[in-house]
């Protein structure tokens, strides 16, 4: 004799919902309710019927003992499966709370999580958001992420089949998320950890830290029922660095463009688009305004536009007083990236240290040439003089040769292009959202 999880076995009449995803509902004298043909059919054939209770309105569960016998005749589905999976199977949804900066915030992570907001996997499952990062003002941030605690707990105390997706970087990213991993799983829910950052900086922020921080952060994170990476790199970096077992590669996903956006401006000369800012050395600004010194010098058509966070440095002031083509346009809200990825011909990625970022992506996407440094996640998904130019980073000398053969040589710049939109399109939305659906019911049992 055991102990199973069961649905009331109960005389219904069915019809078909003519709107989209509404499934088959099930009609009785006392419920009317909306479940998936997988829980339907289930619940037919179960043949159990011992201490059976009336079902609620949001598919409670009884507890059934069965005989061995009467278990082989019942529907695995059911069949000893905790409630939550049995509550995914009949309403097919799962509360996801995403945990991370604001969404409509700057930077690549928070661009991430509005991507899986916006995703088919945000119509299959219910997505909130937890917001524990929105201003710079230490205070605020204090203020913040101990009302995002507070919400956490509460949301946790919920009822239903509930998975945290806690978003990920170093520094006290990675400190405010150990925080939330281990209040999560004080609240007995799964967890999973979704690191964002690339393997220099989890490397250069592990050696930063004392023998007791990184036993926190260690322990923190490692609590997690899953943790995922958006690269190999970064997969090694987390395991030697940190001792994080078991760690998954789930890589970001390349946006959709509409075909308006993917439109190229026609303009005179070669278009250079840089993204990256100069708030963050890691993102190679300086070596790109060394690179560019070269290439202005050498081809002096050539269109640059700079943007990002933070404020250009002294050397990209002296660039732009002495080269009418080169703009620095600041942070660009979606309007502005679009417009500015449809008026350039190239993307320049010279960071020391990335994930998977998405302005590559969408740079891909919009049917620009790539030239990148090789490192983090970015040999992942693309490959030199195949479909990008890939050069060592902080070599501004190849960044320069690399820029200039791609301006002076149009058919070779254009097959690059062609090239990256179709390895973009391989990195679609489906079958990036297809791995995290998996690890969502994984953790839930279903």
């Amino acid at each position: 004799m055991r102990t199973n999880w069961v649905l009331e076995k109960r005389r219904v009449v069915t019809y078909r919902d003519p709107r989209p995803g509404a499934g088959v509902t099930l009609v009785s004298s006392r419920r009317c309710r909306s479940v998936s043909r997988r829980a339907f059919a289930s619940s037919k054939r179960l043949g159990c019927s011992t201490n059976v209770v009336t079902i609620e309105p949001r598919f409670k569960f009884c507890r059934s003992t069965m005989s061995t016998n009467d278990e082989h005749r019942s529907n695995p589905t059911f069949s000893s499966a905790h409630p939550d999976s049995l509550i995914v199977a009949a309403q097919g949804r799962i509360r996801v709370l995403h945990v991370g900066p604001d969404p409509d915030g700057k930077g690549g992570m928070a661009t991430v999580i509005g991507g899986l907001l916006s995703s088919s996997l945000a119509r299959r499952h219910r997505f909130e958001v937890l917001s524990t990062y929105r201003t710079s003002d230490r205070l605020g941030r204090m203020a913040v992420f101990s009302l995002a605690l507070v919400r956490l707990i509460a949301w946790c105390a919920g009822g239903g089949a509930r998975v945290i997706h806690v978003h990920s970087t170093v520094r006290g990213s990675m400190y405010r998320k150990a925080v939330c991993v281990a209040v999560a799983k004080g609240m007995r829910r799964p967890v999973l950890v979704h690191v964002h950052a690339g393997a220099t900086e989890i490397e250069v922020f592990r050696r930063r830290l004392g023998s007791v921080p990184a036993w926190l952060v260690r322990h923190g994170i490692g609590m997690a029922d899953r943790i995922v990476t958006v690269s190999e790199a970064g997969k090694v970096a987390l395991e030697r660095c940190f001792e994080l077992p078991d760690v998954s590669v789930v890589p970001n996903a390349a946006p959709a463009v509409l075909e308006s956006s993917g439109d190229r401006v026609e303009q005179d000369g070669v278009g250079i688009l840089y993204l990256g800012g100069f708030a963050n050395p890691v993102k190679g600004g300086d070596v790109l305004l060394e690179a560019l010194a070269s290439v202005l010098a050498a081809a002096a058509s050539v269109r640059v536009l700079l943007a990002g966070p933070g404020e250009p440095p002294e050397a990209a002031g002296r660039l732009l007083e002495e080269h009418a083509s080169i703009r620095w346009l600041g942070w660009l809200d979606e309007h502005g990236k679009a417009n500015a990825l449809g008026r350039s011909d190239v993307f320049v990625l010279p960071s020391t240290s990335e994930g998977l970022p998405m302005a590559l992506l969408e740079a891909m996407a919009h049917g620009l040439a790539v030239v990148a440094t090789d490192m983090g996640g970015i040999p992942d998904i693309l490959t030199d003089e195949v479909d990008a130019l890939l050069v060592p980073p902080g070599d501004p000398e190849s960044l320069g040769r690399a820029l200039l053969h791609l301006t002076e040589n149009p058919a070779r710049r254009d097959a690059l292009a062609r090239k990256a939109v179709a390895r973009a399109q391989c990195l679609n939305e489906d079958e990036v959202c297809g791995r995290l659906d998996a690890i969502y019911r994984e953790l839930i049992g279903g």
